[in-house]
């Protein structure tokens, strides 16, 4: 992903995204490290998601039943 396709509304914070998608910031951040969302990770240990991005890799996971029932195990 460019930084042209980046502003600053979409980047959040891993508070901020859980928030966005009703979850809490554990769940998001073990999506993250099950390698399920994306994130950028700033100065060793800052991480950003951004929300499109987020939002693009869940709708996708949720259409392949495959990779949403690997999920669930």
């Amino acid at each position: 992903m460019s930084n042209e396709t980046l502003n600053q509304s979409d980047i959040a914070t891993a508070a901020e995204l859980a928030a966005d998608f009703k979850t809490t910031k554990p769940t998001l951040l073990s999506w993250f490290h099950r390698g399920i969302i994306p994130a950028v990770i700033a100065d060793g240990r800052v991480i950003r998601f951004s929300r499109k991005a987020v939002a693009e890799a869940l709708a996708a996971r949720a259409n392949n039943p495959n990779r949403a029932e690997l999920a669930r195990v």
